[in-house]
């Protein structure tokens, strides 16, 4: 029961992971949205008298430079005329002052959701979804070729002195995979077993079929609290059980 709980906590300790960024990202970007807005209401308030001194230098200013040309601006163009004309002039005067205010604000948080969004991707993409997407399956996949080998610890539980060693010489490193820890188990085993750690059964799996030909059929199970106190931090661990205790002839 308690290695099942203990892989339940473990595989889902990623998703809580992806959960909690999120939602950490998600308020940063409220609480800068926040400060923006509070900063653009106190400048606007502070401004009201320089806006009001602007405007109307301003439209002082418009007055003055259509002053000389009122006379033939009254008889050759009409009041609608004129008053596009005056439009135009007060915009022209007030435009650089208003682009030279909105430049004093901080980022536009539009900028600042789009690099949170860039960042959640590229993380994702460096720890393959913090672990959930391309799990343990593809671990040491790299330019299309097999997927790397785990380390198998071999823990003897038979009795037989050598025989871990001897499994380990003649049928893992046959197989191909790297060597472990190798020990002698905390209690025997009636018969040999695959054993993995949380994140890891796919992997045990495929050990107990490249072992197959040589110590027949092997179940797999996860690992005990014993079993990973012994295994050294592999994530594979061969028990050797007493059906295999013969194995090389039982020579050690």
């Amino acid at each position: 029961m308690r290695p099942a709980l203990m892989h339940f906590i473990e595989s889902i300790g990623p998703v809580l992971g992806i959960v909690a960024f999120v939602g950490l990202a998600t308020l940063a970007f409220l609480l800068f949205e926040q400060a923006r807005d509070l900063r653009r209401l106190r400048e606007w308030a502070g401004r009201a008298p320089e806006r009001a001194q602007e405007a109307a230098e301003a439209v002082q200013a418009v007055a003055e430079a259509s002053r000389g040309d009122t006379e033939s601006e009254d008889a050759e163009t009409p009041p609608a005329g004129r008053l596009g004309a005056a439009r135009a002039r007060l915009t022209e005067a007030v435009a650089p002052r208003l682009t030279q205010f909105e430049r004093r604000l901080p980022v536009d948080g539009r900028y600042i959701l789009a690099a949170v969004a860039i960042a959640v991707i590229a993380a994702g993409a460096l720890t393959s979804g913090f672990g959930v997407l391309g799990g343990n399956d593809d671990k040491g996949h790299k330019h299309g070729g097999p997927p790397q080998k785990p380390s198998v610890a071999v823990l003897n539980g038979t009795g037989v002195p050598g025989l871990a060693a001897l499994v380990d010489e003649q049928v893992l490193k046959v197989a191909g995979y790297k060597t472990g820890t190798i020990d002698n188990a905390g209690s025997s085993f009636a018969n040999t077993v695959a054993m993995f750690a949380p994140g890891h059964e796919a992997e045990a799996k495929r050990l107990a079929k490249a072992i197959e030909s040589k110590l027949g059929d092997t179940p797999t199970q996860a690992m005990t609290t014993d079993v990973r106190a012994r295994a050294g931090g592999a994530p594979l661990a061969l028990g050797l059980g007493l059906d295999d205790s013969r194995f090389g002839s039982g020579s050690g």
